[in-house]
């Protein structure tokens, strides 16, 4: 799995007469989500991210994610500051209701000692993108929640940036294929 996120984008969005400048004005952020492999039939994962800059006006990206690493050793969690990237090796701790999905996520790096939490974020949900496909044996259902995240992320060095704002989402897909 190849997760590439805070990629500047620009461009124009056109819907039938109305278009768009992307990027133009504002910030602009792509995500490249690239998996392949042999997946287990039954599997449930988190997965989140988001890009803007923080309250001292770095530019931070966020990439985390759950669930289906749990126990292997690995993670896929990081975050960047200004373009460097510093990973979470640990595992991260997501609270929400799957029941009522539009209720605020948390999602916290416990880290090891004091001053050690890599993370501490809220993304506010704004939007439910809800799907689900029922087959009989394949089945796929997620709610993907965007909206801004808003809290505090920590680098390698110990510096703590606070984020307020930053576009993006959270989700928990569960799939049996």
């Amino acid at each position: 799995t190849t997760k590439d996120n805070s990629r500047a984008a620009t461009g124009t969005l056109e819907v039938g007469t109305r278009s768009w400048d992307i990027g133009a004005d504002s910030d602009a952020w792509g995500v490249l989500d690239v998996g392949r492999g042999r997946w287990p039939y039954s599997t449930t994962w988190n997965w989140g991210a988001g890009t803007g800059h923080s309250t001292t006006g770095e530019l931070i990206g966020i990439q985390i994610g759950a669930k289906w690493t749990e126990g292997t050793g690995f993670t896929e969690n990081a975050v960047s500051v200004d373009g460097r990237l510093h990973k979470i090796g640990r595992e991260l701790r997501w609270d929400y209701d799957w029941d009522d999905p539009m209720r605020p996520w948390r999602v916290v790096d416990d880290g090891v000692g004091p001053g050690e939490r890599a993370l501490d974020l809220t993304p506010p949900p704004r939007l439910d993108k809800h799907g689900r496909t029922d087959a009989g044996l394949l089945r796929t259902e997620v709610h993907q929640m965007f909206g801004t995240w808003a809290g505090t992320v920590r680098d390698e060095l110990g510096a703590e940036f606070r984020i307020e704002g930053v576009q993006g989402f959270a989700e928990e897909s569960r799939n049996r294929w």
